[in-house]
């Protein structure tokens, strides 16, 4: 899927994170936030397709293929290799884990703890957040991947069953959106009815999730394909004429003319 589609995942993670927290809403806002973070950072490995790559980036670490090969190849910094893995998040929750006790100069085990325990609700978006953009890149084509390399360092990758195409899934993303929406709405609902915020909340998310699994696997085209394929252009309009069918002309069109608003694939 898209990076607006995985950061929104994250985002929605985010706010149930923030319900339950039940904390203020500048904790509640950091919480959300970091959710986000964590749905769009798998995706920071495209860096390689950056057209200065090769000059900036590549050039100083001398590496001796091109942003376009690294993207495309089975190297694990390429794209769906270590980057798109359960490994990476854990590490980078321990580098953060790290860098706070080389600030307070400190790795007394209580306050590593205590550190971890005040911000776990932080610690659970980001993980789920970048936990969710994998589970949401398995469904779509193989290409020259053959799905995320979830288990890194295992060489086996995961997924690739094109049930969705790459972007234009507007019927997603409207889900998405309506969970993130619904979830704002119940963490402005009094503290002393936690209890009850708490289940609607996650009531809420899981409602989304069967939502958006419903759709995934009930695409009636096959987005399927290894390698590189000639029909790109062909499956990508199916996909546009198939939202046009699930949403509606009148919907489809707004969706249409907010994707082509945004300079990123949608």
């Amino acid at each position: 899927m898209d990076i607006i589609s995985h950061t929104l995942t994250g985002i929605a993670v985010g706010t149930v994170c923030a319900t339950i927290s039940n904390g203020s809403w500048k904790r509640k806002s950091l919480i959300i936030l970091v959710g986000g973070l964590g749905g769009a950072l798998p995706d920071f490995d495209a860096i390689s397709l950056w057209s200065k790559f090769d000059t900036t980036i590549g050039a100083f670490l001398g590496l001796e293929h091109t942003g376009k090969e690294i993207y495309f190849g089975k190297f694990w910094y390429s794209h769906h290799a270590a980057l798109h893995s359960i490994f990476a998040p854990i590490l980078l929750m321990l580098i953060a884990i790290l860098m706070h006790g080389i600030k307070k100069k400190s790795f007394n085990r209580d306050k590593v703890l205590g550190f971890v325990k005040s911000k776990k609700f932080s610690f659970l978006a980001f993980f789920f957040g970048f936990l969710c953009h994998l589970l949401e890149d398995m469904p779509t084509p193989a290409s020259v991947w053959g799905g995320v390399n979830l288990f890194y360092p295992s060489s086996t990758y995961i997924g690739g069953f094109g049930n969705i195409w790459w972007w234009n899934n507007y019927d997603l993303v409207l889900i998405i959106f309506s969970v993130i929406v619904l979830n704002l709405l119940i963490n402005g609902i009094p503290k002393q009815y936690y209890h009850l915020k708490m289940k609607t909340s996650i009531g809420i998310f899981l409602i989304g999730l069967s939502l958006f699994l419903y759709q995934v696997n009930t695409r009636p085209i096959d987005f399927a394909y290894t390698g590189h394929t000639v029909d790109y252009d062909k499956l990508e309009e199916q996909s546009k004429q198939l939202q046009k069918e699930i949403l509606g002309p009148q919907l489809f069109n707004v969706m249409t003319a907010i994707d082509n608003k945004i300079p990123l694939n949608f």
